[in-house]
């Protein structure tokens, strides 16, 4: 059976290639949190907890449109010396403007600068995600048995 999932990773010694135009904000899980549940409920009928995250949940990332989130991340720290940029999700009306690729740039320079490895896991057939990830230099790798 073939994998279904493409992995990606950036070093500490690369550099995202990043458009400042695009402005990122850091959200705060319980400050913002009207905000989150608002774009959450655009993509699921399940309310949104923070309390629930798991322990290795980092503060998220997004861009915001109209005063709402346009394009979402959240940071996980699963393996030693590398943290996972996940939960990741756009707008539909926002699509096709760069900010998944914006996004996940700035997430990168983040865990870069703490002297780790960003990686990224999407489904093979996520074209626009694959997209981005090398669109900002991450390289595909092959992830070994766990």
């Amino acid at each position: 059976m073939t994998n279904p999932f493409v992995y990606y990773r950036i070093t500490p010694n690369m550099e995202p290639k990043r458009d400042p135009r695009i402005p990122v904000r850091e959200l705060d899980w319980h400050g913002d949190l009207a905000l989150i549940r608002r774009f959450y409920a655009r993509f699921t009928d399940t309310p949104f907890d923070p309390d629930v995250l798991p322990p290795n949940t980092g503060k998220p990332l997004a861009i915001l449109a109209e005063e709402e989130i346009a394009s979402f991340a959240i940071p996980f720290s699963f393996r030693e010396g590398e943290t996972e940029i996940g939960g990741t999700a756009t707008v539909p009306e926002y699509r096709n403007k760069g900010y998944c690729r914006a996004l996940i740039a700035e997430m990168a320079s983040r865990i870069l600068a703490q002297g780790l490895t960003a990686v990224l896991t999407t489904h093979r057939d996520n074209l626009p995600m694959r997209a981005a990830a090398e669109g900002i230099g991450m390289e595909a790798f092959t992830r070994g048995a766990e």
